[in-house]
């Protein structure tokens, strides 16, 4: 019941659209019994020349009593031939409109299996941006793949799919347990039975394929890492040759959720066999009961015909509703995967009433700030640093020290867990992160591209600005020439991730970026390491012009590119060690100064 009630969950937006489809199951089952309950009698009457009765073993009204008197009168007067005709267009007309409702039922089921899966992808994209990047830090891109596509798509299955066989069937169930109760209620007996036999076994395979369905989104989850990581790094891959490597990898994996999707097929495959022999048994005990009353002409062959086709036709709605079943446990497992994702919250985010943070004026200031990763071993602590408008300050140490991590604390990626950051002297969070966000460019060594066009990578963030603008941004970052050599220009599609680029072409439009979004607070990580010579000097050139007026942090391993900022601040063992200018910090025995002496000492 928690698995259903996890579904039901999903579809609390559509429950008229599920009412409508429980009540379209219902009269397709409604439609299949009237005729087990009219064609057989009808067909006696007809071929055999015995008066139709319509019989049953339980006690009607008085006024429905005597609607089917009335109605048994009417149908023995009619000739043969024109009830022959009569019964045709019955089943005709039966069958149409059973055809026609059938076909509404699965395409409204499909409408909401189809609009949860979309509903569902659109939370969980929507849910993962929210979601600040500590939750990143812990989890593989793959798994967060495969929860918006696979885990989805499964729910999808059981939404629709799943929902549809067990309505549909459920109904079917009843209408051929409803049937032999009417006829002759004490033989029903053993369909009650029936129904208490196969329950536990169809319980206890659910829950096994429920538990195994959890496994194997694991292992899916394993699988969308792999892939993702060896094609992403396929260069490296075969730069060192590992191709077999990654291949036996991948077949491992593979293999592995083969398995599991082969212990799920025994498990529902199993029911099958055991709801045949319990049905047989049940029938060969029906078959010879009903013999004796058929002998004694206590009942007719109609009504023996009825009991045993409804007998018959109880194993396969019990199996598809038994599978049915199982596709919803598969179901309930991704459901709560996904579930576990909606119910995060981020770490950072907006506090109650936080206010837009106004244009920056005059300065960034660190106050005793301390932080530490997922409350682990400390990698800052009683950070104090001033930092005036305009100023460009480079942040050094040794790899590890934390410098890209205090810098990333200005956006707000991570909030400190001491102290405070304040701009113009307001706490950060105090204001809302998109205001802040809005007011600080970020330049990393690994430059984020997307597969589009040049001119859309240049003006991200800053849509509906006009050509002129990201062509002159283009400029200022040295990246017009190159652009203005390929196939079409800025509107040119550069590949995932930038590939179709080199390097120094990726980190210029990159600058570029940040040029037009002309932001009051610059972050430069790496942004100029890893460049040959000539794309060195270009992507020098563009910074240049991109920290003029701006308040600039710049990380630099190579030391000979921050020798002119305005100070320099020395990270060592989580603290601040020194800050000052080259000069000065090159006069004194001290940390920059061995740091500059081991990177240039032949």
């Amino acid at each position: 019941m928690k698995s259903y009630l996890l579904i039901i969950s999903f579809l609390r937006r559509y429950n008229l659209y599920l009412v409508l489809a429980i009540f379209l199951s219902f009269l397709v089952s409604v439609l299949q019994g009237i005729g087990f309950l009219t064609i057989l009698p009808f067909w006696s009457r007809i071929v055999e020349g015995d008066p139709f009765v319509f019989s049953l073993s339980v006690g009607l009204p008085e006024a429905v009593q005597g609607w089917i008197d009335e109605f048994t009168v009417w149908i023995n007067s009619i000739p043969s031939r024109r009830l022959l005709f009569m019964l045709a267009m019955f089943v005709v007309v039966v069958t149409a409109v059973r055809s026609v409702l059938l076909y509404l039922g699965d395409v409204t089921l499909r409408f909401i299996g189809h609009r949860v899966v979309r509903d569902t992808r659109d939370r969980l994209y929507s849910h993962l941006h929210d979601l600040s990047l500590d939750y990143y830090s812990e989890k593989r891109t793959g798994e967060l793949m495969a929860r918006v596509t696979y885990d989805a798509e499964v729910l999808s299955q059981g939404v629709s799919e799943g929902t549809e066989k067990l309505l549909k069937n459920l109904f079917d169930l009843l209408v051929f347990i409803s049937l032999p109760v009417l006829i002759y209620w004490r033989l029903a007996l053993i369909v009650f039975g029936l129904l208490l036999v196969l329950m536990p076994p169809v319980v206890y395979i659910g829950n096994k394929i429920r538990n195994l369905s959890t496994r194997s989104q694991e292992k899916i989850a394993d699988i969308s890492s792999m892939l993702q990581e060896a094609l992403s790094g396929v260069r490296v891959v075969k730069a060192f040759c590992m191709e077999e490597y990654e291949k036996r990898r991948f077949y491992r994996a593979n293999n592995r959720f083969y398995r599991l999707l082969m212990k799920m097929a025994r498990r529902d495959a199993l029911l099958s066999p055991v709801t045949e022999i319990v049905v047989v048994l049940s029938t060969a005990v029906v078959f010879i009961v009903m013999g004796q009353y058929i002998l004694a002409r206590q009942i007719d062959s109609a009504q023996f015909i009825i009991y045993m086709v409804c007998l018959g036709s109880i194993p396969r709605p019990i199996k598809l509703i038994s599978r049915a079943n199982n596709k919803i446990q598969k179901s309930a497992a991704a459901a709560e995967r996904i579930a576990g994702v909606l119910s995060l919250e981020s770490t950072v985010k907006d506090k109650p009433g936080a206010v837009d943070l106004p244009p920056i004026q005059s300065r960034v200031g660190f106050r005793d700030v301390g932080f530490s990763y997922n409350g682990g071993v400390p990698v800052l602590e009683g950070i104090n640093l001033e930092v005036n408008r305009g100023e460009i300050v480079a942040i050094v140490g040794a790899s590890g020290v934390g410098k890209s991590t205090l810098v990333n604390l200005i956006p707000r990626f991570y909030d400190p867990v001491e102290g405070r950051i304040e701009i113009d002297g307001v706490d950060i969070r105090d204001v809302t992160i998109n205001s802040l966000r809005s007011q600080i460019g970020l330049v990393t060594q690994e430059v984020i591209l997307f597969n589009d066009t040049v001119a859309r990578n240049i003006s991200y963030g800053k849509r509906g600005m006009p050509r002129e603008k990201v062509e002159e941004a283009a400029r200022l970052s040295n990246a017009y020439d190159f652009i203005m050599k390929m196939p079409r220009q800025f509107d040119t599609v550069i590949g995932e991730r930038g590939y179709l680029l080199s390097g120094g072409e990726r980190q210029r439009i990159a600058i570029a970026r940040a040029i037009l979004k002309d932001p009051p607070i610059l972050i430069l990580d790496e942004a100029t390491s890893a460049l040959d010579a000539e794309s060195e000097k270009l992507v020098q050139e563009a910074v240049i012009r991109l920290m003029t007026n701006r308040t600039v942090f710049v990380i630099a391993h190579r030391l000979s590119t921050i020798r002119h900022a305005d100070r320099i601040v020395v990270l060592e063992n989580k603290r601040v060690a020194q800050v000052g200018r080259h000069d000065e910090l090159m006069a004194v025995e001290g940390p920059y100064r061995r740091l500059y002496e081991m990177q240039f000492e032949t």
